[in-house]
């Protein structure tokens, strides 16, 4: 059999394929330069390992560097270092920094890297935050640990105790609101069961949030309210514990991957379960902002997203992809480094990502 002749196009197969191979080249390329914009080309290397600690919020990068904590704008400018003690922790909010070691803590200003208190306290610190008027630190152990407020110099508020059983899974500070709210699991029963309590710092407990129905996983303050994510809903309650039942939005199949906190009404950036677990690349985004929903198909599978305003940013290797809540359409740009991991966005929405060992700062769209 002659196998040549039988695989052979014939003209006009061949003329029909080569004219669908560049209408999907030009397909191609209209789509990476969708938007009229040029490929990114603001692009910064800083001068520090991918493997350090970084941190982005609000217009600042944080990170650790020779035992000091190194605060650049996101051009990659020098704002402030300051010198910490060997193998600190540290978290940085849009309010300040807490820094920890051990049983000390250290409470510093986010714009010139001073020290606006210190404490040592009784109990090895686990985690810490600073809010706009309190300050909160996780004391151990892990599982039956306490928690400590305390004004911006360190001076004790409250202690919150009677944790015994549980764990403390998140908690952080209403914004604009002298409000505190606590997320703990208690994994002794047959089901895993959240439980949220919300203080006044100083008034002890204001209110408590228990969902039987579902395992809750995430907490953000929306206007007067709190948002809380399960695994079958997304709810809606007031301070005191209450659910606003006409608020509740069904999300069963669903997981939350992304939400800007820093809005009052925040971007929730939610992907089929299945692709949440990170088997394939994610194509298909669910938004929620208030009541308005929004349901696109990404057009390139991407590995990460960000939420920021009210703009969803994708990453996939070397393309980024934008949509603004309530587009049906995204735009994709080039990006001009392969990212390995995205870290955040700052306020000005410039990502930083790690690429082949080093941190880069990439001004978006």
């Amino acid at each position: 059999m002659d196998y040549k002749r039988q695989f052979k196009l014939q003209w006009p197969t061949a003329i029909a394929l080569a004219v669908a191979l560049t209408l999907a080249a030009y397909l191609m390329a209209k789509l990476i330069g969708s938007g009229g914009n040029s490929p990114l080309s603001s692009v910064t290397r800083l001068s520090v390992p991918a493997n350090r600690e970084v941190q982005v919020s609000g217009e600042y990068i944080y990170y650790m560097e020779s035992g000091s904590l190194h605060c650049v704008d996101s051009s990659g400018k020098y704002v402030w270092n300051k010198a910490l003690e060997l193998n600190s922790s540290f978290y940085a909010s849009d309010h300040g920094i807490a820094s920890w070691s051990g049983k000390t803590l250290s409470i510093i200003d986010k714009n010139t890297g001073g020290l606006l208190g210190s404490r040592l306290l009784d109990t090895e610190i686990i985690s810490a935050s600073v809010g706009d008027t309190y300050v909160a630190a996780v004391l151990g152990p892990e599982h039956d640990s306490s928690v400590k407020l305390m004004d911006l110099n360190g001076s004790d508020v409250d202690l919150l105790t009677g944790f015994t059983g549980l764990t403390i899974m998140d908690y952080d500070f209403f914004e604009g609101r002298d409000l505190f709210w606590l997320m703990t699991m208690d994994t002794g029963g047959s089901m895993p069961t959240c439980k949220i309590s919300t203080y006044k710092p100083g008034k002890r407990e204001t209110g408590v949030i228990e969902d039987m129905e579902q395992v809750l996983y995430q907490v953000m303050f929306r206007s007067s309210q709190i948002a809380v994510i399960g695994t079958n809903y997304l709810c809606m309650y007031d301070y005191h514990g209450k659910e606003i039942e006409s608020d509740r939005i069904t999300v069963y199949g669903y997981y939350m991957h992304a939400v800007d906190k820093s809005s009052d009404n925040p971007l929730m950036v939610f992907v089929p379960n299945h692709q949440a677990e990170g088997g394939s690349g994610i194509s298909d985004v669910r938004m929620i902002r208030g009541r308005s929903e929004s349901i696109i198909h990404l057009p390139v599978e991407c590995s990460h997203l960000e939420a920021k305003g009210t703009t969803l940013y994708g990453f996939s290797g070397r393309y980024v992809v934008k949509n603004n809540f309530g587009e049906k359409s995204s735009s994709v740009y080039t990006f001009p480094v392969q990212v390995d991991t995205v870290i955040g966005i700052t306020q000005d929405k410039t990502a930083v990502v790690t690429s082949g060992g080093s941190i880069f700062l990439v001004r978006l769209p």
